[in-house]
Formats: structure tokens, C-alpha cells, sequence
């Protein structure tokens, strides 16, 4: 069975929204926005997990014969590593018990954060969403 992956990006995105939206009210209270950074992170992991190598694969040779539609899949693939990197860095620091000095700095962290994340969202939306709207449009 294939997976309706304009559906589940569209879904995530939609949730990690309104766990970002959860979280900031509770960014001067780190004891009650680490619930809600838990469950952030695993809304995250399971995007991240999606966006495979099969996955990509599958949109690389649906695409073969379109050039700048594999400059884009290549730019989305980088991309994404820069997520999955800034993801590492963020819940390394604030995962964990964290200490008085990056519990001060987890509303700036948690924001630089969201707001990467949230520019990313974006463009998938931009980008991916039409390659994924064509491939299943076939």
C-alpha cells in the first residue's frame, strides 16, 4: 500500500504547529514546557523519519527525466539535514535535565528553533507539496 505522503506531511505540519503553539506560552517555565518539548520531538522524529532514502528515492525516479525538478529534491534533501542537524542541537541542550543556564536560554533557543523549523515547514509547502501533488496526480 502506497502512502498519501501530501497527506501525512500536511498533517504533521499542521501538528507541529500547535505544539509549537503549546509550547510558548510556557517558555519562562521550563518544568511545564518540557512535557510538551517531549512530545515536540517525537512529533519531529516521526516527520524526519518519513523523509527516508526510500522516500527520496521514490521522488528521484519519478522525476528522473526532470531536471529542475531534481535540483529541487536535492536542495530539499540538504536542507532537511540542516533540520535534522539544528534538531540534535536543540534537544542535546534542552532534553535533558537541564541546567539553570539553559533553562535561561531555552526561550530564545526554543524560538530560533521553532522559527527555523517553521521556515522549513514552509518550504515543503513551496516545493515538495507540488512535486508530491504531481506524482500522485499521475
Amino acid at each position: 500500500m502506497q502512502i498519501d505522503y501530501l497527506k501525512y506531511f500536511s498533517q504533521a505540519h499542521q501538528a507541529l504547529e500547535e505544539a509549537i503553539g503549546s509550547i510558548q506560552p510556557f517558555l519562562r517555565s521550563y518544568p511545564e514546557a518540557k512535557p510538551r518539548l517531549r512530545e515536540f520531538g517525537d512529533l519531529l522524529l516521526a516527520l524526519f523519519a518519513k523523509e527516508d532514502q526510500t522516500f527520496f528515492d521514490t521522488l528521484y525516479a519519478y522525476y528522473k527525466d526532470d531536471r529542475p525538478s531534481t535540483k529541487m529534491i536535492d536542495f530539499l534533501v540538504y536542507d532537511l539535514k540542516e533540520a535534522k542537524v539544528n534538531y540534535f542541537t536543540f534537544f542535546e541542550k534542552h532534553s535533558g535535565e537541564a541546567s539553570d543556564t539553559h533553562a535561561r536560554s531555552f526561550p530564545k533557543d526554543f524560538m530560533d528553533f521553532a522559527h527555523e523549523l517553521t521556515e522549513r515547514m514552509q518550504r515543503e509547502r513551496e516545493y515538495l507539496f507540488p512535486l508530491l501533488q504531481k506524482m500522485t496526480s499521475r
